[in-house]
């Protein structure tokens, strides 16, 4: 019987725990389990003493170029004195291991495990926490620049390349395609007017959507730095919102947020008045993002696009911040 071609595989841990993670220079291994599967395969490696990630990118997910930038990013920011979800290195004094998966090459990493938990955001301390570190990144990274290549925060990322994936399944959803189409054309114009004048451009983590990170009680450090590249540093201040407004908690908790991170690292109103436009970007990119990661697609359904076009045609009225750019320069 002729084996067929695979588009998606998991990787035995077993088999992790024989071949590749005893590449890295980590010692006294016990135990490696599957942990999550996201954008990409994690598993939990426990050693006598410690506790890593190992992650297992998706083939053609992210190129060995794009993989080292991230990498640059999180030993920048390591050696800048931020607590992060730093990569361990390897015998031969790498970071990445190739592994020959059935669907073709993937590339693994091993990053130290954060400990504790997620914070909940029902209070305004916790949101205030999280606006306090996001902004110590920020100023951890200001520095940053790395040799490798890797998309930008831009408007082909953010929404030209989400809008090509989007437009085949609303072939049937005519007003909801001329909605969207209409909005990302107005959306491209004010997001590359804020790329063309802003003076507060560089690396953002791209998905601190209130998880991605791990308080113990004294300290909060960031992880999964997957969707990060250069772009508007408000971007990741747009990207906590957005997560809020999921819970309809934006109003208190959002101020609470902005005030703490204000107090570390000030931005103009030209950048603030950026994050509702963002809100609604982000929400297009995570459209594209779902259609391009399925790799079954059943769960695209009407009910999904029925809840993502309504937060969008909700989040596009409460733009208020639009009029304040004047996109003919008159």
């Amino acid at each position: 019987m002729r084996q067929l071609p695979v588009s998606y595989s998991v990787t035995s841990a077993n088999a992790l725990l024989k071949e590749i993670i005893p590449q890295f220079k980590i010692l006294n291994v016990l135990h490696c389990e599957f942990w999550c599967q996201g954008l990409n395969d994690s598993y939990k490696v426990i050693t006598t003493s410690d506790t890593f990630l190992l992650r297992i990118y998706r083939h053609n997910w992210r190129t060995l170029e794009e993989i080292k930038f991230e990498l640059d990013a999180l030993l920048h920011v390591q050696k800048k004195g931020l607590y992060v979800a730093y990569p361990m290195v390897t015998h031969n004094g790498e970071y990445i291991v190739s592994i020959n998966a059935p669907e073709g090459l993937r590339y693994a990493i091993l990053t130290r495990y954060i400990q504790g938990k997620e914070l909940k955001f029902n209070s305004t301390e916790n949101a205030a926490l999280y606006g306090k570190y996001m902004a110590q990144l920020h100023l951890a990274s200001k520095q940053f620049s790395s040799e490798f290549q890797r998309f930008k925060l831009d408007v082909k990322h953010l929404i030209t390349e989400p809008l090509q994936r989007i437009k085949p399944f609303l072939k049937e959803r005519g007003d909801d395609w001329a909605f969207i189409s209409n909005y990302a054309k107005t959306a491209s114009l004010h997001l590359q007017q804020a790329l063309n004048e802003s003076q507060d451009l560089g690396f953002c983590h791209g998905d601190l959507h209130g998880g991605n990170a791990h308080y113990d009680g004294n300290k909060l450090a960031f992880f999964d730095f997957d969707c990060c590249g250069f772009g508007l540093r408000v971007y990741d201040l747009a990207v906590f919102k957005w997560a809020l407004k999921q819970d309809k908690k934006e109003d208190e908790i959002w101020q609470a947020f902005l005030q703490r991170y204000l107090q570390y690292r000030p931005l103009n109103n030209n950048d603030l008045a950026m994050v509702d436009i963002l809100v609604s970007i982000r929400q297009l990119w995570l459209m594209g993002l779902h259609i391009d990661i399925a790799i079954a697609k059943g769960w695209l359904d009407e009910h999904y696009f029925d809840q993502k076009i309504a937060f969008l045609r909700e989040a596009q009225q409460t733009e208020k911040t639009l009029i304040k750019f004047n996109i003919c320069g008159c």
